[in-house]
C-alpha cells in the first residue's frame, strides 16, 4: 500500500490492517506539520527527527502513567471485595 507523509509517498509492505497503517501515517504527518509550523525553514530531516522526539515523549508519558492506572484498578478491585465482604 502507499501512504503520504509530509507530501512524500511511501510504499508500505505489511500484514497489518491498512486502516491502521493509514491512521499511523496520518498521525505522523500531522506531527511533522505541527513541527514545521512551529519551526519554519527547518529541514525536512530535522522536522522528522523533532516529530519523532515528540511522539517518543508521548509514548514515554503514556507508559509512565500506565502503572498508576493499574494501581488504581487494583485498589478499586480490593475495595470492591472489602465492600462485598461487609455487605
Amino acid at each position: 500500500m502507499k501512504v503520504t507523509i509530509f507530501d512524500r509517498e511511501y510504499s508500505i509492505l505489511s500484514g497489518v490492517d491498512p486502516g491502521y497503517i493509514n491512521k499511523a501515517a496520518a498521525y505522523l504527518d500531522s506531527k511533522m506539520r505541527e513541527v514545521a509550523g512551529n519551526f519554519p525553514g527547518v529541514s525536512e530531516n530535522r522536522v522528522a527527527v523533532l516529530a519523532a522526539l515528540n511522539i517518543t515523549d508521548e509514548l514515554f508519558k503514556s507508559d509512565r502513567d500506565k502503572p498508576m492506572e493499574s494501581d488504581a484498578e487494583e485498589r478499586i478491585i480490593r475495595l470492591a471485595r472489602q465492600l462485598s465482604d461487609i455487605l
